[in-house]
């Protein structure tokens, strides 16, 4: 009986009006293909667990058998040489099939059994190749430091045994690895290496020399040497390497080498070596300090102004002392003179080799290329050797036979490439030891007959000046091997050798004017202008200066080749070509730094009250902070015993301001002494500053000595902005630090400072060893302060260094040295300091020393009367007016003094503009200031007018003008 309770199943209502029977079909299908999925895994499962069991077993057989093997090889019976052989083959078996599947253990076991069989047995082993071979595949397999230590001592016996080693590729890579990365004891490094060298060349050329640049050895080793130069030779394959690995290489080499002679083989390598390195070297240490060492002219440089390009475009690598050491020995006198005496060699190839290493040697390390210079000037007639070479080939005959400025690249290309870089590089090294030369020798001995005569050294100048310019000009730079080198010092001894001749005058008057180059200044003044914009900016920007990069228009190359010349051989231009550029770059510079708004009625001035009793204590106090602010305009009230004078400073006051700081200022014997005179009456620092300093007495007023001549400095710097002539004579040694401020003076520039101390210590040249002993001279100074001495070392305990004939150069140089920049240093530095506030040091550097002072102090003594009358303006007056003919008349008349009075009285000026009267703006002029010949002319020195009464006679005229022009009442008459 069935229990009803009135439920019944219930009937499933699809609201949503899905269809079910769809979605339950494609379930399905998707649980089927789970379900095959599944069965399939465990298939593969199955015939994976089946595959894997029979590899164990196979291995485990294996490995039982190769075990029995390897046991019955560790017991094989060796009683002659097929026995051995025939073990040293199953040996090679092992290796390639078992060996190295097994444990670290056995395989010790088998390694050291192989070391110690070859070790004691005598028989010939048949397949070396196989067991080197065999033990290369093990050494790249292993790492256990001990396995790997058996198999080097088993190739070294294998390879030791060995007459005829076939290719071994690889192997030294694999022993390199060996080597960097597991710590060895000092005997298996010295395993290690030695095998390495054993293989040399027979693994690769490469890997063998790679070796060399790794810091593997310490010490000179003859064995080492003997293979590297039976293998290693002059090779274009290492131009795979880059610079820091060749020097490595390079070192490598010198310390294996040692103290050996050095071989053809030797020069050979290290030559191919040098022509591949494009870097310079310094130490890693170095702080660029000078040091006062014996005189070796490492910065003899410094002496001209350098190509800056030089070593903008050369890489620098820094080398640690180990390195240093080593390279040392190429600058050795022994190697210096082995390469030298390859360069007298008959043999073509030798000497192209010598003439690969000296230049690629002075290149490699500048501070080190004194040494080679120096041994070069010692070699007797050695200038004159490489002049005459110079003049045998046709490319000089070409450059001197010029009839154009400089050699076109059109003619140069048709030339044998192989002849030009011989020629081209002893042109190099014949211009570095000239260079040097120049810079050691005195005027005296310039032109000895055993050096370069006179002839000669004018010769070769017409040939360097062509050169100069077509390595400016060039289109072609890859015609000149080391191109920006040779015109680096091209240009400098170009510059060396105008200078020497500023001083001893032995070429024409109008010897560097150009033959057919034409320097359009104006044409060039836009771009200087853009190129001093860029470098203001780079400067704003603590950028570094990359000329070219930004301009905003493309520069014909012809003109950028010309502004070349003007930074680097200023001279080939016109000086008032230059002046007229230097002018134009302070007006660009004024516009820049002016604040001045056009829709203002004036500009800032920076304003000071000035007492005549003062001058330069107040002008001190008013200015010495401003720093670059010193170029705005400046308002100057003058003060004496009666008050404020008159006038107003429309320019004319700022202009009697100056120059009365400057006489006060620069006077040696004003109160502060901060300048001195040499026999000339020509100005430079006192040294008396430094020596104080020296001794540590008085620091406070010294420092404030060294202010007063910074602010001397902003003094000239801004008379040089405002086109202000100074009656100031400064000494050329002193000027040569504005053209030039990292330049050092050398014992030519003594005899402006003290020309009897030149001539006595040119004296000492000449004397004995005995005559020098009896002046007991060493190297130091007495310095007399306050009644007491001090001892001052020119060397390190030089008071204890006696100058004999030995040293007597290196004295000389020492005393110049001292006297011209020691002891004038920090003096130049401090003025020069206020100078460059005012004026860039690189619109400096487009003069010399006697044209710096043309700059600051105009031309001649005296005025040119022509040009005065030819650029006059007349007011109230005609050019044939009596009075205007009678103050022409009393003009000529006056002295040259008076006449320089004259034009003070009118433009604050003691000096004619230095480009004329022409240039003089505003015009000078001459007004009728009226009838009454009582009254004495007077002056507007801001608008340079002179108002002058009509006077009816020529006598009082005279009387009147010479009153007004000597009375020196500052701006009352006015």
């Amino acid at each position: 009986m069935f229990n009803f309770s009135g439920s019944t199943k219930k009937r499933v209502v699809n609201l949503g009006n899905k269809k079910s029977g769809y979605n339950n079909k494609i379930n399905f299908l998707e649980q089927s293909r789970l379900q095959r999925q599944e069965r399939e895994y465990q298939k593969n499962k199955e015939k994976s667990a089946i595959i894997i069991q029979n590899h164990i077993r196979k291995y485990l057989d294996l490995k039982k058998n190769s075990f029995a093997i390897i046991n019955d090889w560790l017991n094989f019976p060796i009683n002659n040489e097929q026995d051995f052989n025939s073990w040293i083959n199953q040996f090679i078996n092992l290796s390639k099939w078992y060996l190295l599947k097994q444990d670290d253990d056995l395989i010790y076991q088998v390694i050291k059994s192989l070391v110690e069989q070859l070790s004691d047995s005598m028989f010939e082993i048949y397949n070396t190749d196989g067991v080197i071979l065999a033990l290369n595949k093990l050494l790249s397999g292993l790492k256990d430091i001990n396995i790997l230590d058996l198999i080097v001592q088993a190739l070294h016996i294998v390879i030791s045994k060995t007459t005829n080693l076939g290719e071994v590729h690889g192997m030294i890579n694999n022993l390199v690895k060996v080597f960097n990365n597991y710590e060895l004891s000092p005997k298996q490094r010295e395993v290690v290496i030695d095998l390495i060298f054993m293989i040399n060349i027979h693994d690769s050329y490469h890997d063998f020399i790679k070796v060399l640049t790794l810091d593997y050895f310490d010490s000179e080793n003859k064995k080492y040497l003997h293979v590297l130069r039976n293998t290693i030779g002059p090779t274009t394959r290492i131009l795979q390497f880059d610079d820091e690995e060749l020097i490595s290489m390079l070192s490598t080499y010198l310390v294996i080498h040692g103290s050996e002679q050095f071989t053809q083989s030797d020069f050979l390598f290290i030559g191919s070596v040098l022509e591949n390195i494009h870097c310079r070297l310094k130490l890693k240490d170095d702080d660029d300090e000078e040091e006062e060492e014996e005189f070796d002219a490492k910065d003899y440089e410094d002496d001209s102004k350098l190509n800056s390009n030089s070593a903008s475009n050369t890489t620098t690598v820094y080398i640690n002392d180990k390195i240093s050491d080593s390279l040392d020995k190429l600058y050795s006198p022994v190697f210096i003179q082995g390469t030298i005496d390859l360069l007298k060699n008959e043999s073509s190839e030798l000497k192209n080799l010598a003439l690969k290493i000296l230049p690629a040697l002075i290149n490699l390390y500048p501070a080190l290329k004194g040494k080679i210079c120096m041994l070069l000037s010692i070699v007797p007639n050695c200038y004159k050797w490489f002049f005459e070479t110079i003049k045998e080939h046709e490319l000089f005959q070409l450059f001197i036979n010029c009839n154009k400025d400089y050699v076109k690249t059109q003619e140069l290309e048709n030339i044998d490439k192989s002849s030009m870089e011989s020629f081209w590089q002893t042109v190099f090294l014949f211009e570095e030891s000239y260079s040097y030369w120049l810079i050691v020798s005195n005027d005296l001995e310039s032109f000895n007959q055993d050096k370069l005569p006179i002839d000669d050294v004018k010769q070769f100048i017409d040939f360097l000046k062509v050169v100069c310019l077509t390595l400016i000009f060039s289109s072609n730079r890859s015609l000149f091997p080391q191109y920006i080198n040779l015109k680096s010092i091209s240009t400098t001894l170009l510059n060396q050798l105008y200078l020497k001749n500023l001083r001893m005058k032995f070429l024409p008057r109008d010897y560097w004017n150009l033959k057919d180059l034409v320097f359009n200044v104006d044409l060039m003044l836009s771009i200087i202008a853009e190129e001093e914009e860029s470098r203001i900016n780079a400067e704003e920007n603590d950028e570094e200066e990359i000329v070219g990069l930004k301009r905003f228009k493309p520069v014909p190359i012809e003109i950028l080749s010309k502004l070349e010349v003007l930074k680097t051989l200023p001279f080939f231009i016109e000086f008032n070509h230059r002046v007229k550029i230097f002018q134009a770059l302070i007006d660009l510079d004024k516009q820049r730094n002016t604040s001045f708004n056009p829709f203002m009625f004036d500009e800032p001035k920076l304003i000071a009250k000035i007492n005549r009793d003062s001058i330069l204590e107040d002008a001190y106090n008013a200015y010495h902070r401003q720093g670059a602010n010193f170029k705005n305009r400046l308002q100057v009230e003058f003060f004496n015993q009666y008050g404020k004078e008159a006038g107003i400073d429309g320019g004319g006051i700022t202009k009697e301001f100056l120059t009365c700081v400057v006489k006060e200022g620069f006077n040696p014997d004003n109160a502060f002494e901060l300048f001195k005179e040499t026999g000339d009456n020509q100005l430079y620092p006192n040294d008396k500053i430094f020596e104080i300093l020296y001794v540590g007495m008085d620091r406070e007023f010294q420092q404030i000595k060294l202010d007063y001549i910074r602010f001397l400095g902003m003094i000239v710097g801004k008379c040089l902005y405002e086109n202000v002539l100074i009656d100031v004579s400064f000494a050329p040694f002193f000027l040569n630090k504005w053209c030039n401020d990292g330049m050092k003076n050398s014992i030519n520039d003594l005899s402006y400072l003290d020309n009897e101390l030149f001539k006595n210590l040119m004296k000492l040249t000449k004397m004995t060893n005995d005559e020098l002993k009896q002046l007991e001279l060493t190297f130091s100074i007495n310095l007399k302060i306050d009644n007491k001495s001090y001892n001052l070392d020119l060397l390190p305990n030089g008071a204890n260094v006696e100058v004999d004939s030995s040293n007597i150069l290196n004295y000389i140089h020492q005393l110049a040295n001292y006297k011209l920049n020691q002891s004038l240093k920090i003096q130049t530095k401090y003025f020069l300091e206020g100078l460059y506030s005012m004026i860039s040091k690189s619109w400096l550097s487009m003069f010399d020393c006697f044209e710096l002072q043309m700059l600051i102090s105009g031309g001649k003594d005296d005025i040119n009367i022509d040009d005065w009358k030819n650029n006059v303006e007349y007011g109230g007056y005609l050019d044939d007016d009596p009075a205007v003919i009678m103050f022409w008349e009393i003009v000529e008349e006056m002295t040259p003094q008076e006449r320089c009075k004259l034009i003070k009285f009118v433009t604050s000026v003691s000096r004619a503009p230095l480009l004329g009267f022409g240039s003089l703006a505003p015009k000078f002029g001459i007004r009728n200031s009226g009838n009454d010949s009582v009254r004495l002319p007077t002056a507007s020195t801001c608008v340079n007018l002179l108002k002058l009464p009509n006077y009816r006679d020529k006598k009082t005229m005279r009387e009147k003008l010479l009153y007004a022009i000597n009375t020196e009442a500052g701006f009352d008459l006015s």
